[in-house]
């Protein structure tokens, strides 16, 4: 019945309007209220503090910093011409560079939708001049945007272990080859379709000499070397996630100061973008919080992971069960609310279950990263179709085959779960 009251609560809540970090406070607050612990609204202010000098989440706005300054210094477009001249050759050469230039570029980056503005932005214009199947070219833009938690660093992946209590350098790592695999999917997937459907892409374009090639080396290699220097840190245990971070965050000022490209209109609008994209992911983990104190508060979370238990289910059968739970999550709220959301509750039930913490991490952010390409409210698709103009059904459609693709991600890191474990076990 507490359980039906809070969600009663927390829907009525955000089908008004209310803030998504409020509507889960609010919630919290109600439920404990209700329920006849009223004495415990007092640890709030505990619980707040507690959330907020986690010094893991200390990362995100570095990393967030990192990206912002990259995107707004114009380096992010200099890096995709320069994968776009290497990739040249192959058919439907810019396909295959909007997925090579997100992957990389997500990994100084960390953000799905940050990453799908700094590639679509660049991308969209040349490829329609081009002539380039609008479908393949939204539905690339959004696959490859949607790398930009699943390949490290990702915001998701650091609050996933702050929340969860892993440690966020192993997280980063064992999400290498899964990030690698989906990435080879998809370009898999584009050159079958390229080469069944010619009409897609437009003829081919002369092949760039070997000087050009060298010559997009010096857009491509300071990118590269900045993701090397972020994740070799962590590999060789050389810095922490937040020690990283500052890594990065300082290689970014320093690139964009020797491009000559860092102004003082670009440092205001990477740190107020920063600052605003921070406060949003902890306003929303703060709400999450009281939520999850009232969930144990109440034993709400007991009662569930005793039901489930009691349901007698074996271990795949709710690995399905929690995975058909993420995709239609997906489709309703944001990713980082959805995990904040639900951690509380389903984490023991997946610990009871046997399940690898490490490396269901990796799949939940898999399944967020489904989430921001599925409509209605997937937010690489807005940025995209913000960006195109087009309508949002024609690039919710290029995104189709995308999504399907992540889902087979999925079942191969279910098959082989080394594909997320064994990097973290060679860890120092």
């Amino acid at each position: 019945m507490t359980l039906t009251l809070l969600l009663a609560i927390l829907l009525g809540c955000l089908l008004s309007g209310l803030w998504i970090p409020f509507a889960l406070g609010i919630t919290g607050l109600v439920v404990l209220y209700l329920a006849g612990h009223a004495a415990s609204l007092t640890s709030v202010a505990s619980i707040g503090w507690n959330t907020m000098e986690n010094f893991v989440l200390t990362s995100v706005p570095l990393f967030l910093l990192m990206g912002e300054l990259i995107l707004r210094s114009g380096l992010s477009s200099r890096f995709y011409r320069g994968v776009a001249v290497w990739v040249s050759g192959v058919k439907g050469e810019l396909l295959h560079s909007n997925v090579v230039a997100s992957a990389i570029f997500s990994a100084v980056c960390g953000s799905s939708a940050a990453t799908a503005a700094a590639i679509g932005t660049v991308a969209i214009p040349e490829m329609r001049e081009r002539g380039y199947a609008p479908r393949m070219i939204y539905g690339t833009i959004a696959a490859g945007g949607a790398l930009g938690n699943l390949i490290p660093p990702g915001i998701a992946t650091i609050i996933y272990g702050a929340m969860v209590e892993q440690s966020v350098a192993k997280l980063f790592i064992a999400s290498i080859i899964p990030g690698a695999m989906v990435t080879a999917i998809f370009l898999l997937y584009i050159w079958v379709a390229v080469h069944l459907r010619p009409e897609l892409v437009p003829p081919g374009a002369p092949r760039p000499t070997l000087a050009q090639r060298w010559s997009a080396l010096v857009d491509v290699f300071p990118v590269v070397a900045l993701m090397v220097a972020v994740l070799g840190s962590l590999w060789f245990g050389i810095a922490t996630p937040t020690e990283s971070a500052a890594v990065g965050a300082s290689g970014a000022v320093l690139l964009a100061c020797l491009y000559r490209r860092l102004t003082w209109a670009a440092l205001r609008d990477s740190l107020v973008n920063t600052v605003r994209i921070t406060c949003m992911v902890l306003f929303i983990i703060l709400g999450a919080q009281i939520l999850s104190f009232a969930f144990v508060r109440t034993g709400i979370n007991r009662q569930v992971s005793e039901g489930v238990v009691a349901l007698d289910l074996s271990r795949w059968t709710l690995f399905a069960v929690i995975t058909i739970l993420y995709i239609i999550l997906g489709m309703l709220v944001d990713g980082i609310s959805m995990m904040v959301l639900t951690l509380p509750v389903l984490y023991p039930v997946i610990l009871n279950a046997g399940f690898d913490p490490i490396w269901f991490g990796v799949v939940l952010v898999t399944l967020i990263e489904l989430g921001q390409i599925t409509p209605p409210v997937g937010l690489v698709l807005f940025v995209i179709q913000g960006i195109s103009r087009a309508p949002m059904n024609e690039v919710a459609r290029g995104a189709l085959p995308f999504t399907l693709l992540f889902l087979v991600s999925i079942v191969l890191m279910a098959l082989f779960p080394q594909t997320a474990t064994w990097l973290p076990s060679l860890m120092r």
